[in-house]
């Protein structure tokens, strides 16, 4: 894993362990309850951004590569009137459109199904007579759909900013600091 992966999958999991911190405490405040904290979701969201920063910091640079946000241009002239080796560059709102589009559609059901694919199986009860894949199913067939309808509420948004003006290198962490709001509620979600 190049260092930075690396970088970015750690920062990525401290700050979903913040989010998951922050949702144990607006929980307890929310029952009026004495905080007490409960390290085994915290460790399951940290496991589950280790595993999950990778796979979307490799989806974010093979958008940047298919689709730049910014291209180079030549020069067609020098004031001279010869041709210019110089080049430019220049915003390309449709790879830019793309990349949004491809985000907000396989990269939301993908990242979707990701979460609840791992925390369904990892928070399946072992005394049923199920198979962990069955309560994976419930947790699919109850969480999908409004997982994906409240993520369009939040990272359509972040997503356009992301792609128009934070370097690609630096995105999964700056989703991943925006994301500690959804963090909290992917928590109490996880919970439900």
């Amino acid at each position: 894993m190049p260092s930075d992966l690396i970088s970015q999958t750690v920062q990525g999991a401290l700050l979903s362990v913040a989010s998951n911190v922050l949702a144990q405490v607006i929980t307890s405040y929310k029952e009026n309850t004495p905080f007490s904290l409960n390290l085994t979701p915290i460790l399951k969201f940290a496991l589950f951004s280790v595993l999950s920063n990778p796979p979307n910091i490799l989806w974010q640079n093979f958008l940047e590569d298919l689709f730049p946000t910014h291209v180079q241009t030549r020069k067609s002239e020098k004031a001279s009137g010869r041709p210019s080796n110089e080049t430019k560059s220049h915003m390309n709102m449709t790879n830019v459109l793309i990349k949004f589009i491809l985000d907000q559609t396989v990269g939301a059901v993908f990242n979707t199904l990701m979460f609840i694919v791992f925390m369904g199986y990892i928070n399946a009860p072992s005394a049923e007579k199920q198979s962990p894949w069955a309560a994976v199913g419930r947790e699919i067939k109850d969480k999908f759909y409004p997982m994906i309808m409240d993520g369009y509420k939040v990272w359509p948004i972040f997503s356009l900013v992301s792609f128009l003006w934070i370097p690609v290198d630096k995105r999964i962490v700056a989703g991943c600091a925006v994301g500690i709001g959804w963090g909290v509620y992917l928590s109490m979600m996880a919970d439900a």
